[in-house]
């Protein structure tokens, strides 16, 4: 699907899941490193916030958590969409906003994610499938205690019912 297309259906609180295949850059190797260790498919995961007639991505990245358009970040191999059956309500805009532009990203954190216990919040660091599993229980979705990409995909398909749709640019 293309994004002209998607775009008008992407609500508010759902997941978006993007795929990494390069081995070219210091960032490319860092990058699979964190899907070797997780055994995950999928290298990142977001939250869409739809909002102003824009889809904007609430996500948990090198340095800080932060807000960017979602057109920004398709690249040529797209973004996977996930509809959630509930949308973001007040409480999880909320508690989304106010994690913008604090919180560290650690490395190691999502390194480990496949084998730590998810603490949500308990510290000042956020890998991108615990941020997204912290805000959407605010709205009662519960994405599963394993903070992998792979793993809040999977839990979005099997629990929620949600179809991964790839989404071109």
């Amino acid at each position: 699907m293309q994004y002209h297309e998607a775009r008008p259906l992407i609500r508010s609180g759902d997941v978006l899941a993007w795929t990494h295949r390069g081995w070219a850059s210091w960032y490319d190797l860092q990058v699979q490193a964190v899907r070797l260790f997780t055994r995950s498919e999928y290298s990142h995961v977001a939250i869409a916030w739809a909002e102003g007639g824009r889809v904007w991505v609430i996500e948990s990245v090198t340095p800080k958590i932060r807000i960017v358009p979602l057109s920004n970040l398709i690249g040529k191999d797209g973004v996977y969409w996930l509809p959630t059956r509930k949308p973001s309500n007040a409480a999880e805009v909320e508690f989304s906003l106010s994690r913008v532009g604090t919180g560290e990203y650690s490395k190691w954190q999502a390194m480990l994610a496949f084998i730590k216990k998810l603490r949500l919040g308990r510290d000042n660091f956020w890998e991108c499938a615990e941020f997204v599993i912290a805000a959407r229980r605010f709205s009662g979705v519960n994405l599963g205690p394993v903070a992998t990409p792979s793993a809040v995909v999977r839990q979005c398909q099997e629990v929620h019912g949600s179809s991964c749709t790839l989404i071109l640019p």
